[in-house]
């Protein structure tokens, strides 16, 4: 092989690399929602206010913590999906039940397709 060649071939192998490797590290892992009114996170119950939301990927689950300034008010398990667009803004999803008390049954996270769906 020629020193062109090789180098040709180098540096291909490079760009495959870091198009594989990008994606994985492009994926948000957080963001900040304004939740207008109280409800329970996976049986954690969380007063109406804006929080940050983290979470961390452990395939198929995500382990979900929320905070409110320096303190984790609520740390859950769900699952992460992806939709068929992207959404606009941050939004939480909440289910209503019977007796008039709500749950967080999702949190879509803006500019991307991620979901985060929390059972009851």
């Amino acid at each position: 092989m020629t020193r062109k060649h090789l180098l040709s071939s180098a540096i291909l192998t490079v760009a495959v690399i870091l198009t594989a490797i990008v994606p994985a590290y492009a994926t948000k892992k957080s963001c900040r929602v304004n939740m207008p009114y109280a409800g329970t996170l996976s049986g954690a119950q969380l007063e109406a206010g804006r929080y940050k939301i983290t979470w961390q990927h452990h395939s198929p689950s995500v382990t979900v913590t929320a905070a409110q300034g320096k303190n984790v008010v609520a740390s859950v398990q769900a699952r992460m999906e992806e939709r068929s667009s992207k959404f606009h803004t941050n939004m939480v999803l909440y289910t209503e039940r019977p007796d008039g008390s709500r749950f967080i049954s999702e949190i879509r996270v803006g500019g991307t397709r991620q979901v985060i769906v929390f059972s009851e």
